[in-house]
């Protein structure tokens, strides 16, 4: 049943392979961000730091990833991966550069989870990123 929703270490090493080329990208347009916009240092919370990447980034990943997009696969792989992106991006509608942001990065991941079936890769790349982003950018 959890291999089902990506919780698996089947095509693992594919996957974070692909996710570091998500990474990347997203390094690059996260730096290029900052240049432009100006790079914040805010007051790191650690205990939050580390609950969002031992927490949040998976559960996120596992409720719209695993779940979601799998469950809309039955309207066909690209509306899965549009739909469950849209939804995530939506839960981050305080910020609207973050709301594009998420809706970028969600299709990334989401692609990559209906390659490789597995949540490895987009948990580390949304966790590297995030943590990135969280620390330098906004």
């Amino acid at each position: 049943m959890l291999e089902g929703i990506g919780i698996t270490r089947k095509n693992a090493s594919e996957s974070l392979r692909h996710a570091f080329v998500i990474t990347a990208s997203g390094f690059l347009i996260l730096t290029a961000m900052g240049y432009f916009l100006g790079f914040g240092y805010p007051e790191v919370d650690y205990y939050w730091m580390a609950f969002y990447v031992i927490v949040s980034v998976p559960l996120q990943e596992i409720i719209f990833r695993g779940i979601l997009q799998t469950q809309l696969y039955r309207f066909g792989r690209r509306n899965a991966i549009a739909a469950s992106s849209i939804l995530y991006s939506a839960i981050h509608f305080g910020n609207p550069l973050l709301l594009i942001l998420t809706l970028i990065a969600g299709l990334f991941w989401g692609y990559s989870f209906s390659m490789y079936k597995t949540l490895a890769g987009p948990i580390a790349s949304h966790a590297v990123l995030g943590v990135y982003l969280f620390l330098f950018v906004l």
